[in-house]
């Protein structure tokens, strides 16, 4: 399927009178997070400071993983993608250069994020990808709108990860596939020490980014055996654990 601006267009719906666009431990159970972790979740911090130091930090910090994800991801150039956390939109990006013919949408629920990632497309003059903000407990797309759902380090930050799964299923075509990697809760402690090593900035004194990395980011996360009973009970059962490098793990969901 060639892209056209119609063909993202063509994936949206009028409902209500409204024009959408179209290896331990237990999970984080919705509404039970202390503090820290309600502000690294929330769409203000990630307006105001934590996107713009993750987007200067993760790519370069685990660059092999994103590599992984993205090639495991774009093989097949599904024609309609949906990037769900998106952020700064690199990963879409990365995804539209690679499939031409494929028409990708990121959507991300912090507003700057939406514009950087414009902003990027445009210097990069990517043609085949759109961005907007959405919320992922309810995507705003019909049913079986995509041939192929990703998501990257995103789903730690949602209030009610079984929601956000079903809607990733719903948007989802039939044999269509969802590829949800994330921080890996189980991760030892020699691979976040390695990680962090990389995931470092003059401006943030080190043990207090190691501390954060540790308790807030990946111990607020979840494990490979955590997310598939999460996408159990948003209605997958084909699940597989697919490794990629660094201490982060790969849920392939097909539908």
């Amino acid at each position: 399927m060639a892209w056209t601006p119609a063909a993202t267009w063509a994936i949206q719906k009028e409902e209500n009178g409204t024009w959408h666009h179209g290896k331990r431990g237990h999970a984080i159970a919705p509404g039970n997070k202390g503090l820290l972790k309600r502000i690294h979740d929330s769409a203000w911090a990630w307006d105001l400071f934590q996107g713009p130091v993750y987007n200067r930090l993760i790519f370069k910090a685990a660059a092999n993983y994103f590599d992984a994800v993205i090639s495991l991801a774009g093989k097949g150039a599904p024609a309609l993608i949906l990037d769900v956390g998106a952020g700064e939109g690199v990963v879409s990006l990365r995804l539209a250069k690679a499939n031409p013919d494929a028409a990708v949408v990121g959507i991300d629920y912090a507003l700057m994020q939406v514009r950087a990632a414009n902003r990027l497309k445009e210097k990069e003059r990517v043609l085949n990808c759109t961005f907007q903000q959405a919320n992922a407990m309810a995507l705003p797309f019909s049913e079986a709108s995509f041939d192929m759902v990703i998501s990257v380090n995103s789903i730690k930050h949602w209030p009610d990860p079984v929601q956000g799964l079903s809607e990733i299923r719903r948007v989802l075509r039939s044999r269509g596939q969802a590829f949800i990697s994330e921080a890996d809760r189980s991760a030892s402690p020699e691979e976040l020490l390695a990680f962090s090593e990389k995931y470092r900035a003059w401006y943030i004194w080190g043990a207090l980014m190691r501390w954060i990395l540790r308790n807030v980011v990946f111990g607020k996360s979840y494990t490979a055996a955590e997310l598939r009973t999460i996408a159990g009970k948003a209605g997958f059962s084909d699940t597989i654990i697919q490794a990629v490098p660094g201490p982060f793990l790969l849920l392939v969901l097909t539908k």
